[in-house]
């Protein structure tokens, strides 16, 4: 029997190709056409005479996320000399819709050469829109089933005339809504929820279940159940799928337990805490009037007895300099007591003014050691005026004390305004904010090793003896308090010999968030 010829063969093909409702085509692989049959109009909307580019028309037309898959996929087949080549894509129709379609396609070799490729493509829409749907129910039968929190799901009850949403009735409950409620699903089951539970139809969550299914507005709250026996806290929440509702129920019974404990054990500490500023501040404030009766006479023993006193002379100054040292523990005692009780943080605070008057105060030390100061732009933000000026008081105080001897101090204030997610992983500031203010107080003074970071922002801690530099060990726990208050955190960084750097954080006004 004789071989037809290859126009013949090209004839038989094209005849095929009608007869098929496949979108059949017929790529040239050395000039890059390709010939569609009228299947391929009909089954994706093209008009005759609209398609160009060759396979340039057909890979333009694949899905995006489809495309690179598929066209690797190809060229791999025809660069390896294979023969069958077969792929599943979105395809783009005419009217700006994607069809799923199984392409499959057959090369054609000539002395080694690919000189052509035919091949077919069957729209597959309806199959795999089943096979979604097959495995959608699948899962959400694995999830009622299986599913740790109680869930039910609810067809709309809807008035004939109005549409108006007037019940809920449950149509799946899993096991663990059986487990909560105490009833089996028969019990509940095509009864509506008014129906169940009558008194709901009269509190504020029935409006949030008609909100939830007339407009779709996702439904959350928790709430305390008892029923004979059961005494359980859940948490609702809800979500509309056309005119189903599916509801779940997360048992919170212990979390709200614990929460509760917590609540209880916080107010006792809150109650205990204030006591003890309270008295912190009274027995500071009580002592301060014998200290001063002490530095008075003291002061009368030196002026009017010093001749009769001799070598008692000594032990009287050492008296009147522990006296000196006392007031000024019992003042910052004072000053961190009145922080700790009082937290008016409501008032815009232009940072500026608060660094001038602190620069004010600090004149005659800085002009006594020749420091440089130098203050950039600094932000306004919330807070209390008098416990700011105390922050900058005792970072600019350190600044200036723990210089470097014969070194002239050079100090610098800055600002940045940063995000929260660019806070650094250690800052943990005491309130969120969508953005924080990082002021800088930097220095080239003696600086400390970081591996006493955690002891400088605590009460009495200090680094150096009092024959080295004065000071009670309350300055920078006054910083530490100051910021936790305005919502806030601190932190430093140094290397002995070459500074330090203080951060402050502050939650930034909303405007400049």
């Amino acid at each position: 029997m004789n071989e037809p010829s290859a126009a013949l063969a090209h004839e038989r093909f094209e005849l095929l190709a009608k007869a098929t409702h496949d979108a059949v085509w017929d790529w040239n692989l050395i000039t890059d056409q390709v010939w569609w049959n009228e299947g391929f109009l009909d089954l994706f909307g093209y008009q005759p005479g609209t398609i160009k580019d060759g396979a340039n028309f057909w890979i333009t037309r694949i899905h995006p996320a489809d495309r690179q898959r598929v066209h690797d996929s190809i060229y791999q087949t025809i660069r390896q000399g294979k023969t069958n080549w077969s792929d599943e894509y979105r395809f783009l129709k005419n009217d700006g819709s994607y069809a799923y379609v199984h392409d499959r396609g057959y090369t054609l070799f000539q002395d080694g050469q690919a000189v052509r490729m035919v091949g077919a493509m069957q729209d597959i829409t309806q199959q795999v829109s089943e096979m979604a749907r097959q495995q959608q129910a699948e899962q959400l039968k694995f999830i009622t089933d299986s599913a740790l929190t109680a869930i039910g799901l609810y067809s709309i009850i809807r008035d004939s005339q109005t549409g108006e949403v007037i019940d809920l009735r449950y149509e799946l409950i899993n096991q663990m809504a059986q487990r909560m409620t105490g009833r089996p699903a028969d019990d509940l089951i095509g009864r509506t929820m008014l129906e169940v539970f009558p008194g709901i139809g009269l509190s504020g969550v029935w409006q949030q279940y008609k909100e939830l299914a007339q407009t779709g507005v996702p439904l959350r709250y928790q709430n305390h159940y008892t029923y004979e026996g059961y005494d359980l806290w859940y948490e609702v929440q809800g979500v509309r799928h056309g005119d189903w509702i599916v509801l779940s129920f997360l048992d919170i019974t212990e979390l709200k337990k614990t929460q509760l404990q917590l609540e209880s054990l916080n107010e006792e500490l809150v109650r205990s805490n204030e006591s003890l500023q309270q008295f912190a501040y009274i027995a500071s404030h009580d002592l301060q009037e014998p200290l001063r009766k002490i530095q008075s006479f003291g002061d009368i023993l030196k002026n009017n007895y010093a001749d009769q006193l001799g070598s008692g002379i000594d032990h009287l100054e050492r008296m009147q300099s522990a006296a000196g040292r006392m007031a000024v523990l019992i003042k910052d005692l004072l000053n961190f007591s009145r922080i700790s009780t009082h937290h008016d943080t409501a008032k815009a605070v232009p940072l500026e003014r608060v660094v001038e008057r602190v620069l004010d105060d600090l004149a005659l030390s800085i002009q006594e050691k020749q420091a440089d100061v130098q203050v950039e732009s600094l932000p306004t933000v919330s807070g209390d005026a008098s416990q700011l000026q105390q922050l900058f008081q005792n970072l600019l105080s350190n600044a200036l004390k723990f210089h470097q001897p014969a070194v002239p101090p050079h100090i610098r204030i800055c600002s940045q305004l940063v995000t929260a997610t660019e806070l650094p992983a250690t800052i943990k500031p005491s309130r969120q904010a969508p953005a924080y203010y990082r002021i800088r107080v930097s220095d080239n003074g003696i600086g400390f090793d970081e591996q006493y970071l955690g002891r400088i922002f605590q009460v009495f801690q200090r680094l150096h003896t009092r024959s080295q530099y004065a000071g009670t060990g309350i300055g920078l726990a006054i910083c530490e308090k100051v910021v936790t208050n305005h919502g806030g955190a601190i932190t430093a960084t140094s290397t002995p010999g070459e500074g330090a750097t203080f951060d402050v954080y502050l939650p930034a006004t909303a405007q400049n968030a």
